[in-house]
């Protein structure tokens, strides 16, 4: 299961790597993906800041006006939030393949 977990938080990483925009825009291009990484496998040390972004991923997209739609922002936060979570999801993902 690491392995998944691992290479599926690898592509998130990369696709917000590549994608274009500011930081918040990237977070929110891969909203949805976020929302389906296991909260199991997340190294213990960074679980308390994954949830509450996973908290504020479903607080944006239960006020999107229907289903199914993709966030272009993340509600409630700046660049600066936004571009912590980002680098939060790639201390994930090393803390993970260093496993």
């Amino acid at each position: 299961m690491k392995t998944y977990f691992a290479g599926k938080l690898f592509d998130i990483n990369y696709r917000m790597a590549t994608h274009e925009g500011d930081a918040n825009r990237r977070l929110a291009s891969e909203a949805i993906m976020i929302l389906l990484l296991p909260l199991d496998e997340v190294p213990s040390q960074y679980r308390k800041q994954f949830d509450r972004l996973r908290r504020l991923i479903e607080e944006t997209i239960k006020d999107l006006p229907a289903p199914g739609l993709t966030a272009i922002k993340l509600r409630g936060i700046y660049n600066i939030t936004a571009a912590k979570y980002v680098k939060l999801l790639l201390d994930i993902q090393y803390a993970v393949s260093d496993e």
